[in-house]
């Protein structure tokens, strides 16, 4: 079965909004994506550096049991901690 419809607009974000961004555009998404290619366990460290720890881990990746791996071993977070309570603690609880 075909689909009759079809969409290929774009709508780009503004520069204003590009501007506030975490990841400022598709060169600076590019740039991480290799990074995570070429390095990943170094990427995805440095990602998990922008949460908070209980305990840091002690290997970023463990691949040694395929197909098992085992990503921040002996890493301790709590994702609600991090997603909620930080930011209160923060003193931006008032923000969205």
């Amino acid at each position: 079965m075909e689909s009759l419809s079809q969409e290929n607009r774009s709508f780009p974000p503004s520069a204003d909004f590009i501007g506030q961004a975490h990841i400022s555009g598709m060169a600076a998404y590019r740039e991480r994506y290799e990074q995570s290619i070429e390095n990943p366990k170094e990427f995805w460290s440095s990602v998990a550096k922008e949460l908070y720890w209980f305990k840091a881990w002690d290997t970023v990746l463990d691949a040694s049991n395929a197909p098992f791996y085992q990503w921040f071993v002996n890493g301790q977070t709590n994702i609600c901690y991090n997603c909620v309570d930080r930011i209160v603690e923060s003193g931006k609880a008032d923000k969205v």
